[in-house]
């Protein structure tokens, strides 16, 4: 009897550690929905990963078939919880990467935007790294990223910030 419920707590304590894990996936594949710009008139994209305990934005343009000049160049920066890169070569004109540890991270915010181009409206989700400890802002590359989310749906839009931030407590040991 013993080792049937032993593996009965087992197995629940394995499905609820995986719930975790389906939400951050279904968060990150409406985040990527609504990143994408159906009206955008370049071969450009951009998306988000949220994977060991931090965010990852990627920010990519692929070269025209007509664009012959190349160059392999590839540079990447790490320093206490933040990460940028950069890289070309002959299928990337370029491609930016800002990474933020969660336990870095001091805000996730949104504001409503206009699109220059066309009017339209969109929401600029801002995960901003936190003060450094003398009070001072953060500065540098990768301190803030920034998510550029096309809809209208500022309720959608709010609830996707809670997800983030409960990942972001979740992550860095915090409930507050």
């Amino acid at each position: 009897m013993f080792p049937l419920l032993a593996s009965a707590l087992l197995v629940g304590s394995a499905a609820r550690a995986q719930a975790p894990a389906a939400e951050v996936q279904a968060l990150t594949t409406r985040l990527n929905q609504l990143m994408r710009n159906s009206g955008a008139e370049n071969n450009g994209m951009a998306f988000v990963s949220l994977a060991n305990c931090g965010l990852k934005q990627t920010v990519r343009k692929y070269r025209t078939p007509d664009d012959r000049n190349s160059g392999n160049i590839s540079v990447s920066s790490s320093k206490k919880g933040s990460s940028w890169g950069l890289k070309t070569d002959d299928k990337v004109q370029f491609e930016l990467n800002l990474a933020l540890e969660w336990s870095e991270v001091g805000s996730v915010s949104y504001a409503p935007k206009t699109n220059e181009k066309g009017g339209g409206r969109y929401y600029d989700v801002t995960i901003r790294r936190r003060a450094k400890t003398n009070g001072e802002e953060a500065s540098g590359i990768a301190d803030t990223i920034s998510l550029a989310l096309h809809t209208d749906n500022e309720k959608e839009v709010a609830s996707l910030v809670k997800k983030l931030d409960a990942v972001r407590r979740q992550c860095s040991g915090r409930q507050g």
